[in-house]
């Protein structure tokens, strides 16, 4: 069945790949590098790293059971290819790029669970599919989101295997209810006693449907739950909907929903246990040698998700991370993310308002249909994530599925198998209108997506990948005990992992001695902090710098670099002249987007427009464009060491 979906989703498939392994240069947030990348990657590869607070054994609010066995799986593969390539080919793999690709090519291909738990309930359910998932496979949420290594987008795997499961027992529930009640409506009506029995033993036949997919269900909650918290809003409707099957009919005993509800928690309690011990493992809470000596306590055994909920409920932390207002998902986020989904949900939402007020509740999806499924799916986590004054627009990817699934049809229309071809009417004429209706909104649905994944996937801090690995190669290249102090400023933090210094919390050995490696590179990031008092900052490294290699006789040597947006160049170079500074343009980094220090182009085009002369128009025109198009990048600065002499 799968060949005979449209080569048109194919090339989707393989474009999803294919701009995975380019690689993506844009950085849509540090969370993508610092829950996950920053981590592993350092404790695989044993290099240094700036761990994230929610990793701290202290109050740890991070589950390590997904990560560890997904994206550090990717790392302890890699390792072990490199470990091979090192002794046959003495060539070492471990590179920015893997550091990066690596859980990337992972999530991608994890991704395309997604797509095929959407076929499934489309195939399950007689609908039509090749317009989901070509809606599906052409939107940024996926190439971009759906392969970044965000909990967000584990969140969306779990929810669409959710989903999956749910939507197959609600629909053998409801195909098996109206076969019981055919084989009952026949028996009572068979006349003779051969009939009767022969009624009877089908329905012996029939399977049982109460339990059904109720472990798969329990093991993806308790993940999902440990992975993020959150994930409760998204499970909360699927899993009443598969409680709540049958119930209602007179062949289902209600004592059925209490049965349900009791074998969920029981099927839970293996893989919250589990959870629990990688987690109380990881952490340090729990060791093998405790076990040992039968010396276990409940000090010994840490529970994240309580960690992450006491750390959320408390107002005061979330505004260390930013206060949003709370109609920033639905009227912002929403349409950022989906653009006409989004729209035709809100209609869609305002129309089943407007019946549930006028009381025409039989124009509303039924609690077993899998429309009524999807419609709760998306407008109850919407509304109980909206609670948190918290909200960015990863936090809602997994509300794709059910957008897609109800909506898409309404961008791009599936035509019907031909039995007979029409004449020439009024009729086919209407139904040509709307095919080019339907093909102009696909048309813009492919133009938006298309340029939020050129922002996002590559301008939106497009030049700190690039950045980071032109220093790592550098760092290479000079003698291990040089030091590299690196200012960043207007840019998202830097993984410390993408250097590939080794770790300086590792005792190593020799034959003779045991030591530790010295820290290398040190990040001093500066923000979005004002040029000049930035610049001031710099001159007071260089100056510590100076006298602690003076006072400590120090033989090694420092590089000082600064990393900063193209479009803050003019600006830092007129400063630069009050500071005494040395700066030396090394490399420019394309392309580049920093929302924070986002190009002047407008007051730029006044002043060439201003200083525009007709008999230098066609050189001016040059210079502008060049401009304009060097200040979409980034710019790496060598700063020579400050001479405390003078």
């Amino acid at each position: 069945m799968l060949a005979e979906l449209p080569t048109s989703y194919w090339c989707l498939a393989l474009l999803r790949i294919a701009l995975v392994l380019v690689p993506q240069l844009g950085y849509i947030h540090p969370d993508e590098y610092f829950q996950s990348i920053e981590v592993l990657a350092a404790k695989v590869f044993e290099v240094d790293s700036n761990p994230p607070w929610e990793f701290n054994a202290s109050f740890p609010i991070r589950s390590m059971t997904l990560p560890y066995f997904t994206i550090g799986m990717a790392y302890r593969l890699g390792s072990l290819v490199d470990y091979f390539t090192n002794q046959w080919l003495s060539i070492s793999i471990v590179t920015p790029y893997l550091i990066v690709v690596a859980p990337r090519l992972l999530m991608c291909i994890l991704s395309f669970t997604v797509d095929f738990t959407l076929y499934k309930i489309c195939i399950n359910n007689n609908e039509k599919y090749k317009s989901k998932l070509l809606i599906l496979a052409s939107s940024y949420v996926m190439i971009v989101y759906g392969t970044r290594t965000f909990s967000n987008t584990i969140e969306l795997i779990l929810f669409a295997l959710l989903q999956y499961y749910v939507c197959e027992s609600l629909i053998f529930s409801n195909t098996l209810i109206k076969k019981r009640e055919y084989l009952n409506y026949r028996y009572e009506k068979s006349r003779t006693v051969v009939e009767k029995v022969k009624f009877h033993k089908l329905r012996l036949f029939l399977t049982s449907d109460s339990l059904r997919n109720c472990f798969p269900i329990s093991v993806i909650v308790v993940l999902g739950f440990f992975n993020r918290p959150t994930f409760l809003a998204f499970a909360l409707f699927p899993v009443f909907f598969w409680l709540y099957r049958g119930i209602g009919n007179k062949l289902i005993p209600p004592m059925n929903f209490h049965l349900r509800i009791l074998a969920l928690i029981l099927c839970s309690v293996p893989t919250l246990l589990f959870s629990v011990m990688i987690d109380s493992f990881y952490y340090g809470y729990l060791t093998w040698g405790e076990i040992g000596v039968l010396h276990i306590t409940i000090d010994n055994f840490v529970f994240t998700p309580l960690n992450f909920v006491k750390y959320n409920i408390n107002s005061s932390n979330l505004e260390k991370h930013g206060l949003h207002p709370r109609f920033l998902h639905a009227v912002i986020n929403m349409p950022l993310l989906f653009n006409l989904l989004a729209l035709f949900g809100l209609f869609e939402f305002l129309k089943a308002i407007y019946n549930i007020v006028r009381g025409k509740y039989q124009l509303l999806p039924t609690v077993r249909s899998i429309k009524g499924l999807m419609m709760l799916s998306y407008i109850a986590p919407l509304g109980f994530l909206s609670i948190f004054p918290h909200q960015e627009p990863r936090f809602i990817i997994p509300l794709i599925i059910p957008l897609v699934y109800l909506h898409s049809s309404s961008i791009l229309s599936e035509a019907d198998n031909i039995l007979i071809k029409l004449e020439e009417t009024p009729v086919k004429k209407s139904a040509e209108n709307t095919k080019k209706y339907f093909s102009r909104l696909f048309k813009i649905w492919l133009v938006v997506n298309g340029i939020f994944v050129i922002f996002y996937g590559f301008f939106h801090q497009g030049g700190l990948y690039s950045a980071a690995n032109y220093l790592a190669k550098d760092m290479k290249l000079e003698s291990p005990r040089t030091e590299y102090h690196i200012v960043t400023g207007y840019i998202y933090s830097i993984p410390k992992t993408l250097f590939l210094q080794k770790s300086t919390d590792k005792l190593r050995y020799t034959k003779t001695t045991k030591y530790v490696v010295n820290q290398r590179v040190f990040l001093h990031e500066e923000g979005s902090l004002d040029l000049d008092i930035l610049l001031k900052n710099i001159e007071n490294l260089s100056k510590r710098n100076e006298a602690y290699k003076k006072n400590y006789k120090v033989n090694g040597k420092y590089n000082t670099f600064l990393i900063i947006p193209s479009s803050l160049d003019d600006k830092l170079m007129y400063l630069t002249v009050n500071h005494g500074l040395k700066f030396t343009k090394i490399k420019h980094f394309y392309p580049h987007i920093s929302i924070e220090a986002f190009p002047e182009l407008i007051g730029d085009l006044f002043y060439f427009c201003y200083n525009l002369k007709l008999e230098n128009f066609s050189s001016s025109i040059s210079d502008y464009l060049g401009k304009v198009f060097s200040s979409f990048g980034l710019s790496l600065y060598e700063i020579s060491p400050f001479d405390i002499s003078k």
